[in-house]
């Protein structure tokens, strides 16, 4: 069920508000922070921080003495610079710009590992990251213009090359049936390929989305998209400041979104996702923060703010690509603060609890 609207605007209000233009005071040890918070009904959560592999660790009694028996040290392995994340199936793929490689937290395991690094998989720049309902990672390589799916342990499946036709390849959306291929080209300046191009699962080309403009369907620097469950393709067309949604053989079907700093407006859009339910998702690196918005375009509420004096849950100094999984979860990239936080979506009534114990 979508979240209700009325209760929620104030919310969303008032966390906009308290967003990069504003210092907020550092946040005390306690309770993970809720959104909106009591008195209104909760409705996410900070559930956990990602940076490398300490963070999903064993630490139980019998992981530690099974390490100190057997003399292993703990790994630190890590990202260099994170960019766009995607999470299914209990793992969490973020792409490394720095390291050149998607580096996966394998949460059931409590282990990472990399892949990108060898032979015809091999990532000179990976970007824009996506899974299919299989589990297949789909990967744009934006030096090497190109596609690289990769099985979910990082095994090289094929490649769709985009040479010839791609200029800027930032981000990639795929259909849970992986029948579809959405491949955003955010052009430049000074060029005029502000499409998104399409494919089938076999990477056969099936013709390109928009072209540069300001009309329905036209982009200006789109910069990231998501396929939602009714198999809709959704665009953040971030230099036009709104987010688009399209049928899947390409017709336009609406659009919401403008320039400003008001409640559901756009400064600086980076990320997009779109879950389980429909709810889009929208970051923002001016404002520090992600937007909720229903599928007609109607916000929801803001999640976040900016960092300060230090890092902390919910606080955000450049917030980049989101992804939400099956279990509704929201994962959030920021690239300054090198990190990957997850929030979880409460229902209905884990906030109405929460709400009666802060009355």
């Amino acid at each position: 069920m979508l979240l209700r609207r009325r209760p929620l605007l104030f919310g969303a209000a008032a966390a906009l508000g308290a967003g990069c233009a504003t210092k907020p005071a550092p946040p005390a040890a306690g309770p993970p922070p809720l959104w909106p918070a009591p008195p209104e009904q909760p409705r996410f959560v900070f559930e956990a921080t990602l940076r490398n592999a300490l963070s999903v660790r064993d630490d139980s009694p019998d992981a530690r003495l099974r390490r100190l028996l057997a003399g292993e040290e703990d790994s630190r392995a890590s990202f260099g610079k994170p960019l766009a994340v995607a999470a299914g199936r209990g793992r969490v793929y973020v792409t490394d710009t720095e390291g050149r490689r998607v580096f996966v937290f394998d949460l059931p395991r409590r282990r990472t590992f990399s892949f990108g690094l060898r032979l015809e998989g091999e990532l000179k720049k990976p970007a824009g990251i996506a899974l299919d309902g299989a589990g297949f990672v789909h990967v744009i390589d934006a030096t090497a213009r190109r596609v690289v799916v990769f099985d979910g342990l990082g095994l090289f499946q094929r490649a769709i090359d985009g040479s010839k036709d791609w200029v800027r390849p930032t981000a990639i959306a795929v259909s849970r049936a992986g029948d579809r291929v959405y491949v955003v080209d955010t052009g430049g300046v000074g060029s005029d390929s502000h499409r998104v191009f399409r494919y089938d699962g076999e990477g056969r080309a099936l013709g390109p989305i928009g072209r540069r403009g300001e009309a329905p369907g036209d982009f200006n620097l789109p910069t990231d998209a998501a396929v939602a469950p009714d198999g809709s393709l959704w665009v953040l067309d971030a230099g036009n400041f709104r987010v688009q949604a399209f049928e899947p053989d390409g017709r336009v079907r609406h659009h919401f979104g403008s320039a400003g700093t008001a409640v559901g407006q756009f400064a600086r859009p980076r990320g997009l996702a779109v879950d389980r339910d429909g709810l889009v998702y929208v970051s923002d690196a001016s404002f520090c923060n992600l937007q909720v918005f229903q599928p007609d375009g109607a916000v929801l509420l803001a999640i976040g703010s900016r960092a300060q004096d230090r890092d902390a849950p919910g606080r955000y100094l450049l917030p980049a690509k989101l992804a939400t999984d099956e279990t509704g979860r929201v994962y959030v990239v920021d690239q300054a603060l090198h990190k990957v936080e997850v929030l979880r979506r409460l229902s209905d009534e884990e906030g109405l609890r929460l709400q009666r114990e802060a009355s």
